[in-house]
């Protein structure tokens, strides 16, 4: 009878990438690939393991959709996700590495602003004095809303970012920003400060619970765990 394959989805590059490397050769397995620009990778021994590299942002969807029966992403990266999403995937670990708070940033220069209910009252003031909503920059637009909801923030919204959401502000795209930070000091090079934080993320593994039935899986979620 044919083994069945495991599909393991891994960042093809990127600051997570070494940590990953890292729980595998912890328990003794090696990662091994073609050339550097490789996507498909297996695991030195186990003829069973594949290994699929991607972009972080793509493996939770891609989980879903059954193209992976397990994979490592960020924390922040799921709870973005649609529940429609989240419901097809469940985190098995959450590691200690990879760490990054999803903050609220705003304007320096805004002295009394220095929580949400702060806020509240500057977004009240554009609408009354410059006839337009608040305007927010965000990668996170699920999470952003949700936390301005959450507030009861209502006169806010969100743009889309891509790039360096930092620098939004600065170039008048937005008012302010959500946006993922470890150390704080790109915000401030861009002459922002954090207000709240909406979430502490870190690194996860995940799985397809589609495959969690799928023989070695479970075995191989368990190894992978281990600190």
């Amino acid at each position: 009878m044919k083994t069945e394959t495991i599909n393991i989805l891994i960042q093809s590059k990127g600051r997570m990438a070494p940590h990953v490397e890292k729980v595998f050769k912890n328990n003794k397995l090696k990662i091994v690939k073609q050339s550097e620009r490789s996507l498909i990778g297996k695991v030195k021994g186990y003829p069973s393991l594949k290994i699929l590299f991607m972009n972080t942002s793509e493996i939770i969807q891609a989980l879903a959709k059954n193209v992976g029966d397990l994979g490592f992403s960020g924390k922040d990266l799921y709870l973005e996700s649609e529940p429609s999403i989240q419901s097809k995937v469940s985190i098995a670990k959450e590691y200690k590495w990879g760490k990054s708070d999803l903050c609220v940033f705003v304007d320096q220069n805004w002295a009394d602003c220095v929580n949400s209910a702060d806020l509240e009252d500057i977004s009240y003031e554009f609408y009354q004095n410059k006839k337009r909503l608040m305007r927010c920059a965000t990668k996170f637009k699920n999470l952003t809303r949700d936390w301005f909801n959450s507030k009861g923030i209502t006169q806010y919204e969100v743009i889309g970012s891509k790039g360096a959401t930092e620098g939004a502000s600065q170039i008048g795209i937005a008012d302010m920003c959500t946006d993922l930070s470890t150390t704080g000091e790109t915000a401030r090079q861009n002459n922002l400060k954090p207000i709240e934080t909406i979430l502490k993320s870190s690194a996860c593994l995940f799985y397809s619970k589609k495959s969690i039935k799928k023989k070695g899986v479970k075995k191989l979620l368990r190894l992978l765990s281990k600190d």
